[in-house]
Order: C-alpha cells, then structure tokens, then sequence
C-alpha cells in the first residue's frame, strides 16, 4: 500500500490527497462529517487542521480538556473502500 505524502483541506470539505507514488485523489468528505464521529469537522477550521499520519489521515480530539488524546482518524484502505461506492 501506497504512503499518503500530503493533504490538502479544502473549503468544500474535500481533501486532495497525494501518495508517494504520484496519484493523487480528491476525497470528498461531505458525506462522512454527517455522521456522529466526524460531525465536530462541520467547523471549517477544526475541518482544516487535517495531519498525517504513515497510511491515514487524523485530526486531534476536539476538546482539549480531555485527560485522554484521541483522534479521528481514516487509514487508506478506508479511503479507498469508500470511494468505490
């Protein structure tokens, strides 16, 4: 499987994703920030602190009072399955 080397946020909740090989995708995440575990991305910015990881993307926890850090978080298998529908 391919190294996700960028990601790019964009205002229409899509994310441009680049891969060390060269291919790149635009995956459009409107769908998916609909649904509970990703319905705090809504907020443009928070939607826009998007970082990687090896073979996903993550964002940090939305609220920094927690003792515990966790993030949401997309691997590229999850990626890719989702595109296919």
């Amino acid at each position: 499987m391919s190294r996700i080397i960028s990601v790019i946020p964009n205002d229409d909740y899509t994310l441009l994703i680049e891969f060390e090989q060269g291919s790149k995708i635009l995956f459009n995440m409107q769908r998916l920030i609909k649904t509970i575990p990703y319905s705090s991305l809504k907020d443009l910015n928070r939607f826009k602190e998007v970082k990687l990881e090896d073979k996903a993307i993550c964002w940090n926890s939305s609220n920094a009072s927690e003792s515990t850090i966790w993030l949401l978080r997309i691997t590229i298998d999850n990626i890719l399955f989702m595109l296919r529908d």
